[in-house]
């Protein structure tokens, strides 16, 4: 058993470094890609019943093989929330967010839900054994917990940039912005040399605001564009 852990601690530092770099993103999910991998994931695991039906496979194997997946979960789903704080603290205090109990309160009672789940899978509070599969399949959930709590599902306005889902957007990459429909605002930016634009509904109590915010952004970039020419003219 000692190989597992061993083995299993590796995989979960390894994840955790590739899910803090963010290779992967929620807006590049998209679904092809996800039953691609859906199917992909049901061959192998019908692949491995099989093997172990004939006995290539034996179930000490297959354990070790099943906490080290939960241990990649987890150390992704970790390093990916660890970015994610750090990104919401560097873009600095929120100054609009649409706030309501389906945008705000519900999802993190859900994120708490998933963490009360993955705890109790850990089997920490109940008098069944430790495993390294019970503990690694417990700390995947508590991570996907936490990454969820970091999660907004409207697009948060911070003092240097926005926050949308698990992207962040600084000033200098945010274009314009229009009223799509009546309480339902569009808003265009740059992602990777594409111009991209997104969708967000806002109460009407605050559109007033939020349009304000913006305009004074796009006065500064202004600005901003006519003294970079001012100086290269000179």
């Amino acid at each position: 058993m000692l190989w597992i852990i061993v083995s299993a601690f590796i995989v979960a530092i390894l994840s955790t470094y590739l899910g803090y770099k963010r290779l992967l993103y929620i807006d590049q999910v998209t679904p092809r890609n996800l039953s691609i991998t859906l199917l992909g994931v049901v061959f192998l695991f019908l692949v491995l019943q099989w093997l172990h039906r004939v006995g290539y496979f034996p179930e000490a194997i297959a354990g070790a093989v099943m906490a080290n997946v939960y241990a990649s979960l987890f150390g992704f789903f970790l390093g990916a929330a660890i970015q994610q704080f750090q990104q919401k603290r560097e873009y600095g205090e929120i100054i609009y967010v649409n706030r309501s109990f389906w945008t705000d309160i519900f999802p993190n009672l859900v994120a708490l839900g998933i963490i009360l789940f993955g705890i109790q899978r850990t089997a920490l509070l109940s008098d069944l054994p430790f495993t390294p599969i019970r503990v690694t399949s417990g700390l995947s959930i508590i991570a996907v917990g936490a990454y969820s709590f970091t999660i907004r599902l409207v697009p948060e306005i911070r003092e240097k940039g926005l926050i949308l889902l698990d992207r962040k957007i600084s000033w200098e990459n945010f274009f314009t912005y229009s009223w799509y429909s009546e309480g339902v605002i569009e808003i265009e930016y740059k992602l990777n040399d594409t111009i991209r634009s997104f969708k967000t509904m806002i109460p009407d109590e605050d559109e007033l605001f939020v349009e304000k915010i913006l305009s004074e952004k796009i006065a500064e970039k202004l600005e901003n564009d006519e003294f970079d020419e001012y100086e290269e003219l000179d």
